[in-house]
């Protein structure tokens, strides 16, 4: 089974992301928000485990809000810039640019494995 090159957790889009880098593309998800109704479902489906039986509308959903994936192919440069106390790595594809915020100390990483891969030179686009 195919094993991911990095994997990290992310601003994207003013969201906390996870992000995993895999040989031919990246992929983010979001986390799911929990609302109070969500919360109150839990604390009564504690105490009554019918509810949540009776009504499977109503269960509690503690999903990924998305996932999203950009294909290595597509990509067509990647840079990185400082951005406070991150470092932003943009990542171009068209006319979508995604902008990673990642530690100062695992920006030039990140960026250099994006770019490997994209030019073919990372030992696992070599296959």
């Amino acid at each position: 089974m195919e094993q991911p090159l990095a994997a990290f957790e992310s601003h994207v889009a003013g969201r906390n992301a996870r992000v995993v880098i895999w040989p031919d593309r990246i992929e983010w998800s979001k986390p799911g928000r929990t609302t109070v109704a969500n919360v109150l479902l839990v604390i009564l489906a504690i105490y009554t485990v019918a509810l949540s039986l009776l009504i499977p509308a109503c269960r509690p959903r503690f999903k990924e809000q998305g996932r999203q994936m950009l294909a290595m192919r597509a990509v067509q440069s990647v840079a990185s810039q400082r951005d406070g106390l991150h470092t932003a790595v943009a990542v171009v594809a068209g006319a979508t640019t995604i902008s990673f915020r990642v530690p100062h100390g695992d920006a030039e990483r990140i960026e250099t494995l994006v770019r490997d891969l994209v030019l073919g030179n990372h030992p696992s686009a070599q296959r």
